[in-house]
């Protein structure tokens, strides 16, 4: 996906809050025994697509095959944006409206080979929150999780299905951070697409970070300054107590601890 498109998601997810809005408003339009049905029924609707809904617990996950997402055919490319769009529109509308108790909503779409992954996770609390001006337009735009994946894990990710909790979001919310951020910045992106920064986990007051090789003392030095900002600045913003965050290898062998207090 080029990533010129990104700069139109944070206007997506406002489009979502206000559709959604005027859905809530009428009590629980789509009640949680017929949830999954509805849900997958008003994607039909809306993008003329299939999709595959599953909800384990208060987080709703909605997958989407989308062929079009990587074609280097420009029409088709934005054809499938457009139905991305319209899917999180769809589930934001559902979650606003339903008696499920939903939390976190995701999107996840993929094309035929499961090779490339595009999701979006959003808190539900965000977009009502943002809808009755409890957080600012700047605030709730910065709370955009986003997240994509390669051909070593495309496939694995769709199939992990679990209960998202706030750790984990707030974890994953600052890999996005750092991973986004590093497709602008040149000498970032370098150095963050050799390390391949993943969330691995979180443990009482720790969140565990993975990269795909070791780290030298000056990677190491920047690596801290980058997390240790973003670390901060979400966990303050989901109210979670984060003391530090451990830097592992893919074979769990520790290589570095930032200190956040």
């Amino acid at each position: 996906m080029r990533m010129r498109n990104f700069r139109f998601l944070p206007f997506v997810f406002l489009l979502c809050a206000f559709a959604g809005c005027l859905s809530a408003c009428g009590g629980a339009t789509y009640p949680k025994g017929d949830l999954i049905k509805d849900l997958e029924s008003l994607v039909k609707k809306e993008t003329g697509e299939d999709s595959k809904a599953v909800i384990v617990g208060k987080t709703l996950y909605l997958d989407m095959e989308l062929p079009g997402l990587t074609s280097q055919d420009q029409a088709k490319a934005a054809e499938a944006i457009k139905k991305m769009q319209n899917a999180v529109m769809s589930i934001t509308r559902v979650v606003l409206s339903t008696d499920a108790g939903t939390k976190y909503a995701i999107v996840s779409t993929y094309d035929s080979g499961k090779s490339v992954l595009f999701r979006i996770v959003q808190d539900v609390d965000d977009v009502k929150n943002y809808i009755y001006m409890r957080i600012s337009r700047g605030d709730y735009e910065s709370r955009s999780l986003i997240e994509i994946e390669g051909p070593s894990q495309a496939s694995v990710s769709l199939d992990d299905k679990h209960d998202i909790t706030v750790n984990e979001f707030v974890g994953r919310m600052i890999v996005s951070k750092i991973n986004m951020d590093a497709r602008t910045n040149p000498f970032f992106g370098a150095l963050i697409s050799a390390l391949q920064l993943r969330y691995r986990g979180s443990s009482d007051k720790t969140l565990v970070f993975t990269v795909s090789s070791d780290i030298d003392s000056k990677t190491e030095a920047f690596m801290k300054g980058v997390i240790t900002e973003e670390a901060k600045t979400y966990s303050q913003k989901y109210g979670i107590e984060t003391d530090k965050v451990d830097i592992v290898n893919i074979k769990s062998s520790a290589l570095s601890e930032i200190n956040l207090e």
